[in-house]
């Protein structure tokens, strides 16, 4: 399929419009519309801002574990890679749970097994998305007196049951990370919903270091350069000369708060983020219908009430030499697709000493790290990359 040597469309992302950047770089007088709307919309007790994710998830769990003589942390034993270096940030120990390869989802079966009893906390990730069993998964963290983490990282704007991601659980987070539903180039939002959670949460935010000139500099010009990095004309020289993607365990990563500039950017972009996720759902209806019942591909099927964002299209290969040869023909054809986390959680360098002991088996977690594909589905993608890549996926062998 011919296409033009300068042009590649990104893997994921969020447009941050200049008309959003410029009103951030000075204090302005008036009511905050984004944070506000958002704490309101969902019914939280108090809302954080902080310098990322894993550090919202960090700080949870170091609330939590003030309060509690449990040190086990439950999560899938595919996912983010952010998710384990928080655990282990926390001084807290990892317990995996394999993965529904339909749903992509915690597997019930799989987490009956596990001795939840022993656990801190049980944190589901809504990877690329698509939210998972939450309110199933409260009725059993209550049954073994464990908390429930709402990692709605990935899944600003979606819902389960019709309530919002982030708002089920003892407390939930947002990632405003690259690639995320909106962006503030790095940012997580924190919502707590128990009166004690939110003093303990509070507290240590309160300790934790102002960003630095320097931090805050990046972050303007980062959002500067990113407000264009979308568009796949000039996306095409930026991968060639960066690394963009990548996942990366890291255990020592700082925890701060969020930058002025950046908590301003977050009020501007927050209210666009119902527009970006209509586009991405409207290009994952067309991915779906166009390429179901393929044969040696299989489509992740959201559980039962929920209403996925979609903020990637995942999809299951034949094997990993078949997505390999995907990969190269979808780039060829100007699309930046990804094969997303390189390992199931168990297979990360380094972290054994931070797992517990006498792990059960995740076998689907590992067939889905070898056999997954990821197609943008953000605000840069056209109705033309679309159908490209319904023709590539769906005539490969």
């Amino acid at each position: 399929m011919n296409r033009s040597a300068f042009r590649l469309v990104p893997p994921a992302g969020a447009p941050v419009p200049l008309r959003a950047v410029f009103p951030s770089l000075v204090e302005r007088a008036g009511a905050p519309r984004g944070l506000a709307a958002l704490q309101s919309e969902l019914g939280a007790r108090s809302t954080f801002v902080v310098s990322s994710g894993r550090a919202a998830l960090t700080i949870l769990l170091e609330a939590l574990r003030r309060r509690s003589e449990r040190r086990e942390v439950v999560i899938p034993a595919y996912t983010c890679f952010s998710v384990a270096s928080a655990i282990a940030r926390a001084g807290l120990t990892i317990r995996l749970c394999d993965v529904d390869p339909v749903t992509l989802d915690l597997d019930p079966d799989a987490l009956r097994r596990l001795p939840l009893h022993e656990a801190l906390a049980v944190v589901p990730s809504g990877l690329y998305g698509l939210p998972g069993d939450l309110v199933g998964l409260e009725a059993t963290a209550r049954l073994f007196g464990t908390s429930l983490i709402d990692d709605a990282a990935q899944c600003l704007g979606a819902t389960m049951a019709g309530r919002p991601c982030g708002t089920f659980g003892d407390a939930g987070f947002y990632s405003l990370g690259r690639g995320k539903g909106v962006t503030t180039m790095g940012g997580g939002i924190l919502v707590a919903h128990r009166g004690d959670l939110t003093e303990a949460i509070a507290s240590i935010v309160r300790e934790l270091p102002r960003a630095s000139t320097a931090e805050t500099g990046a972050a303007v010009a980062g959002s500067l350069l990113y407000s264009g990095l979308l568009q796949p004309s000039i996306y095409w020289l930026v991968d060639r000369v960066l690394d963009l993607g990548g996942s990366h365990f890291e255990p020592e990563f700082p925890l701060a708060q969020l930058s002025a500039y950046q908590r301003r950017l977050a009020e501007q972009v927050l209210p666009l983020a119902g527009a970006y996720n209509k586009t991405r759902r409207d290009h994952a209806d067309h991915l779906r219908s166009g390429l179901e019942g393929v044969a040696g591909i299989s489509l992740a099927r959201p559980v039962a009430g929920a209403s996925p964002v979609y903020l990637r299209f995942p999809i299951l290969t034949r094997d990993s030499a078949h997505r390999a040869a995907l990969l190269r023909q979808l780039r060829a054809a100007g699309i930046s697709a990804s094969a997303s986390y390189p390992t199931p959680i168990g297979d990360i360098p380094g972290i054994s000493r931070y797992l517990a002991p006498d792990q059960e088996s995740c076998p689907a977690a590992s067939s889905i790290a070898a056999r997954i594909l990821t197609l943008p589905t953000h605000p840069g993608v056209t109705a033309r990359d679309v159908e490209r890549m319904i023709v590539i996926v769906g005539t490969s062998r």
